[in-house]
């Protein structure tokens, strides 16, 4: 299974346990033993879920070479990670401004309703939705500014708990487009812009959807024209804390930032602290000369920087039989065909070169988690990335 960044090419591959084994067996995990090598099967399941078959070698011939002991394992494709995307979307009064203006323009100084900046994000959102490589990507739909700016200090309407519920529930493209394309057409720019009840309630939702959904990558993407204000007593420090606490220093949920603005150096500054906050390093901004194209490009690339798989799950034997997690390795072939050296660390304090990882505990059990200069080498154009379970694991640091 390919997984694509800006036409980079990241191919997940798990290989299985040869006819070899390590003389000096590690355990199960620290302080347990094991006298075996582990026996692994993950054979195809009844509905043809990724995970099984044969795994072809890339077409530059780059293969795991054996390790000290001879061991090489057999090769099998592997299942990368689901990836659901929250978007909470801005119907603050100033979508229905025309690009160059500001305020709350459908009551104050009404533009004609095809120059109102929502219409081109709209049609963003919609050629996305319906572009093949969103294909199996989860998407749910919330609102935030979408009610009348007079109640802006109605205590109800200034809650989490308002914020929280989903307009359109997280669903899987592209059976899930029609019903987000709807719910967005429908919406109506009329309040103020509430930015750290948006995030605070997205976050509540996402948490609620990823206990149902272990496994799942799960991300925000905040759509908003403006910076926080007007409404509820929004300011940048409480959308910037709302982000950081959310994110919680990668333990929780990263929120990506698309912000439609003009040339308005404010809004740049506050949305990207925002993102910074959010774990996703800064906005990505609209182009006000092509708000539909920039704002299409900036999904695309939010969609591949959210699938670069970073964080893996631990494969788990089809049989039930224990995983030894002394004997799960990782591999990586760069874009010249040549293997990279690999080693397990303890933590992200131990990463150092590209090849290193190491395990970290999720909300869905253990996951093998890339340290950065191993995440940046596999996003490198035709580099890829392997699992390798059965041979002993190799620790680091990288040699």
């Amino acid at each position: 299974m390919l997984l694509l960044r800006s036409g980079i090419a990241v191919a997940l591959g798990l290989l299985l346990i040869g006819a070899c084994s390590s003389d000096d067996d590690e355990g199960t995990d620290a302080g347990q033993t094991s006298t075996t090598t582990p026996s692994i099967d993950l054979s195809s399941s009844s509905d043809g879920a990724a995970g099984a078959g044969v795994y072809s070698p890339p077409v530059n011939g780059c293969e795991r070479p054996p390790d000290d002991a001879g061991c090489i394992g057999e090769a099998f494709e592997g299942e990368n990670i689901p990836l659901d995307i929250y978007v909470m979307f801005d119907l603050s009064c100033s979508m229905s401004c025309s690009v160059d203006k500001q305020g709350c323009c459908r009551r104050d100084d009404p533009v004609p309703l095809d120059e109102w900046r929502i219409q081109p994000v709209r049609d963003a959102m919609r050629q996305f939705l319906q572009d093949p490589a969103s294909k199996g990507i989860g998407v749910g739909l919330g609102f935030f500014g979408d009610h009348d700016s007079s109640e802006d200090d109605d205590p109800e309407i200034c809650s989490v708990e308002n914020h929280s519920d989903a307009s359109v529930g997280i669903d899987r493209l592209p059976d899930a487009a029609a019903g987000l394309i709807t719910a967005l057409d429908a919406g109506e720019p009329q309040g103020g812009t509430p930015t750290h009840l948006a995030i605070d309630g997205s976050c509540v939702y996402v948490n609620d959807w990823r206990e149902q959904n272990l496994g799942h990558k799960v991300v925000i993407l905040l759509v908003t024209d403006g910076v926080p204000e007007a409404a509820c007593d929004a300011n940048i420090e409480l959308a910037t804390a709302a982000a950081a606490s959310c994110f919680d220093g990668g333990r929780g949920f990263q929120t990506y930032v698309l912000g439609v603005v003009a040339n308005n150096n404010n809004s740049l500054d506050q949305l990207n602290q925002i993102a910074a906050a959010g774990g996703t390093e800064r906005a990505y901004l609209t182009d006000k000369d092509d708000i539909a194209g920039s704002v299409l490009e900036a999904l695309n690339a939010i969609r591949a920087d959210a699938t670069i798989p970073c964080t893996l799950p631990v494969p788990q034997p089809r049989d039930g039989s224990p995983l030894d997690y002394g004997y799960v390795n990782l591999g990586i072939c760069d874009a010249g065909g040549d293997n990279l050296p690999t080693a397990y660390v303890p933590s992200a304090a131990d990463c150092g070169d590209a090849g290193t990882w190491y395990y970290e505990e999720t909300a869905s059990g253990r996951a093998i988690q890339l340290c950065e200069a191993t995440c940046d080498a596999v996003s490198v154009s035709e580099a890829e990335l392997y699992f390798s379970v059965g041979c002993k694991r190799v620790d680091g640091p990288v040699k």
